[in-house]
């Protein structure tokens, strides 16, 4: 019987603490700006221009930000505090994730995971940046595994050598 009663107030522990992440962001308050899409644009290789950002389910929880020239295939994002988000058709919230520069690599992926993602967000003039301070360098499209352009962001303190089959782009908010 303790089992069980210990059981049950993990339980109800644990259900308390992710109650609050999921009516927070299920409530209309949480958004501060209407909802876009994400659409590359300035880029010097033509074919990786009007691309639209949608979430490649990678696994549980889990995408890489890919992109497509059929704005129908966009997911739609919006901007909370400073965190991107992308609504899903899920009860829980979607957060661009920009991982990480563990590897010393010049580019880093972009990811559209659950929960909030990384902060440090702005649209300045309807384009998307990220914080400096965190080594944001700018937007990066390649050709990449998933048969589809690919996004990653430059990481700035190290100076890339970009591939023939990638470009710098920039992310325009197109509000829906």
């Amino acid at each position: 019987m303790k089992f069980l009663t210990s059981l049950t107030t993990t339980l109800l522990a644990t259900a308390a603490t992710a109650s609050p992440l999921i009516s927070r962001t299920s409530s209309s308050e949480a958004i501060t700006t209407k909802k876009f899409h994400l659409k590359t644009t300035a880029s010097d290789a033509s074919a990786h221009n009007n691309l639209y950002v949608y979430a490649y389910h990678t696994g549980a929880g889990l995408n890489d930000a890919v992109l497509s020239a059929n704005a129908d295939d966009a997911s739609k994002a919006f901007v909370n505090g400073t965190n991107v988000q992308f609504d899903l058709g899920t009860p829980f919230p979607w957060g661009v994730n920009m991982v990480g520069a563990t590897n010393y690599g010049a580019w880093q992926p972009v990811q559209i995971n659950t929960g909030y993602g990384t902060s440090g967000f702005e649209l300045d003039n309807a384009h998307l940046k990220w914080s400096e301070q965190n080594g944001f360098g700018g937007w990066l499209v390649c050709d990449w595994v998933h048969n589809a352009p690919q996004l990653f962001y430059l990481y700035e303190p190290i100076k890339a050598d970009v591939p023939s089959s990638c470009s710098k782009v920039e992310l325009q908010a197109v509000y829906l």
